[in-house]
């Protein structure tokens, strides 16, 4: 759980959203941090209120849906990372660039 939020906030930091296709059945890296984002907005909108239960259920459906996303990269290396990364676009950055 800590390896997958690790990596959540390590690419969403780094990258902005992706915009590639999704594949329920096979989720790529780029759904994966899309899940991440989305369970990381609802959980903001939280902050400085009493959530109600719609809210909290929300959450928690959103962390699901990030977790089941997420679990197939929850264990690869960084190398593993960085090839899912290429697949998407908007992952794409260039260490090079200032």
């Amino acid at each position: 759980m800590k390896a997958i939020r690790f990596i959540s906030i390590l690419i969403i930091s780094l990258f902005t959203s992706c915009s590639g296709s999704s594949n329920s059945e096979n989720p790529s890296l780029c759904d994966c941090v899309e899940a991440g984002e989305e369970a990381n907005r609802i959980s903001a909108s939280l902050f400085g209120r009493v959530p109600t239960q719609e809210a909290k259920d929300s959450l928690d459906q959103a962390l699901a849906n990030r977790d089941k996303v997420c679990f197939p990269y929850q264990h690869m290396l960084a190398q593993e990372l960085q090839e899912k990364a290429a697949e998407c676009e908007a992952l794409k950055f260039s260490a090079e660039g200032k």
